[in-house]
């Protein structure tokens, strides 16, 4: 295994998670950027201890200054991880839990908590501790000093605190889950912090150890590599149960994204017809940043997926409604006879379920051939029926649709299309 191997792991594992959520400090609640902040602290707390990130500090005329830095990173992350606790479980109003009330009122003093230890933990590194030569491995190779025993617990203490808290809140709250995934995702994140305590009291049983019984000493580094391996497991376990609940909505956002891609085509041709409707047009138009480089992009997705398809679905709406002063009376008749000759015409070489919806492909003969009116500047003043109303109950049942008239939109021809419109016009 490559030197390191763990240890970058854990680091990039951890980085990609607070990458993940890093949309929440713009879009998030409280709750929400706690995590982000805890998993970026973690990350923090994690990159020193990579050969890489240990050789660079080690140039620093400042002997050990990596292990102070990474405790300061988890002092942080501590912080955080209790004011996510706090934030997110028990009730919004009316009587809480003892065990809430507590956490909340340690949450309102976490950050003092965490400034007072950060300096005490500097004091006692720059003190107390001796730190004549450097080291590799700071619990290690220091065994049996008082100073890092002292330094060493006073940290541990902080991470105990942390790890008795959220572990007895998120088994309180597994237990009382009815979701089958929050359960989980609860259950696992409380496994993560009995695995954190267990590599607390190790640690902590050998640095006084060895400090009393000299004999202990030279397994220092059995002890770290056990505690190494405790640790990545705990992140592990810790990344997985607050990924597991959120797991409906990363599907939700990965089926949402697929269906703006879809519906580009649409979009598009509607949106060039009739500019008023895009949104994000007049979006980019108000904004500095569109003129720079890669500027739409970035003010696209600095929305949520769930509003840019909204947005979308109103556009494609809106340019319909407008497309009816286009549109001759008899047009979508005509669009539903042809629809009816086209799907019995597809479907005798297609399985049932495969054949395209007759009302899908009258919409999108409909638009089709009410652009092309459009392009020749038939104008009404006295639009058209609208087409029929259906009864979506969200923006992402309508985007759906909109997927299916997209689908049969681009499979019928411009020919066809305009044969409609002429056959609509004659009638009318």
């Amino acid at each position: 295994m490559p030197t390191g191997f763990f240890d970058y792991f854990a680091a990039m594992l951890i980085t990609g998670v607070a990458l993940w959520r890093a949309p929440a400090l713009r879009w998030g609640d409280k709750e929400r950027w706690a995590l982000c902040g805890c998993y970026a602290s973690y990350a923090a707390a994690l990159w020193p201890k990579t050969p890489v990130v240990q050789d660079w500090l080690s140039r620093i005329p400042i002997t050990d200054l990596v292990i102070l830095l990474g405790h300061y990173a988890g002092t942080s992350a501590v912080v955080f991880i209790i004011t996510y606790v706090a934030a997110g479980y028990g009730p919004p109003d009316g009587p809480e839990p003892r065990p809430v009330v507590i956490t909340r009122r340690l949450a309102r003093f976490a950050p003092a908590i965490g400034v007072i230890f950060a300096l005490t933990l500097t004091v006692v590194f720059f003190v107390v501790v001796d730190r004549s030569q450097p080291s590799t491995d700071f619990v290690a190779e220091r065994g049996g000093q008082t100073g890092v025993a002292l330094y060493m617990t006073i940290f541990y203490i902080l991470l105990w605190t942390s790890n008795l808290v959220c572990g007895y809140q998120w088994r309180r709250a597994a237990r009382l889950s009815s979701s089958r995934p929050l359960r989980i995702g609860l259950t696992a994140l409380a496994i993560s912090m009995a695995l954190g305590s267990t590599y607390i009291i190790i640690r902590t049983i050998y640095v006084w150890g060895a400090v009393l019984f000299p004999a202990l000493r030279p397994y220092g580094d059995a002890i770290g590599h056990i505690t190494a391996g405790i640790q990545l497991l705990m992140f592990v376990t810790f990344a997985a149960g607050s990924s597991i609940p959120t797991s409906n909505a990363a599907t939700r956002r990965w089926a949402n994204s697929r269906l703006l891609k879809e519906l580009k085509p649409l979009h598009r041709d509607l949106t060039e017809a009739f500019p008023d409707v895009a949104f994000e047009r007049s979006l980019h138009s108000r904004s500095a940043l569109a003129s720079l480089p890669g500027g739409s992009k970035l003010i696209d997705w600095s929305m949520p997926i769930d509003v840019r398809l909204a947005i979308r679905v109103h556009a494609l709406a809106d340019a319909v409604e407008q497309l009816r002063h286009f549109a001759p009376p008899e047009l979508f008749d005509c669009a539903e006879e042809f629809a009816e000759d086209h799907v019995a015409a597809v479907g005798e070489e297609l399985p049932e379920e495969e054949r395209p919806n007759p009302q899908a492909v009258a919409e999108a003969v409909y638009i089709r051939a009410a652009l092309a009116a459009f392009a020749l500047g038939k104008y009404r003043v006295t639009p058209s029926a609208p087409l029929p109303r259906k009864p979506h109950v969200s923006a992402e049942a309508e985007a759906r649709w909109w997927r299916q008239v997209q689908s049969q939109y681009v499979a019928i021809t411009s020919k066809e299309a305009f044969e409609v419109l002429l056959t609509a016009a004659v009638e009318a």
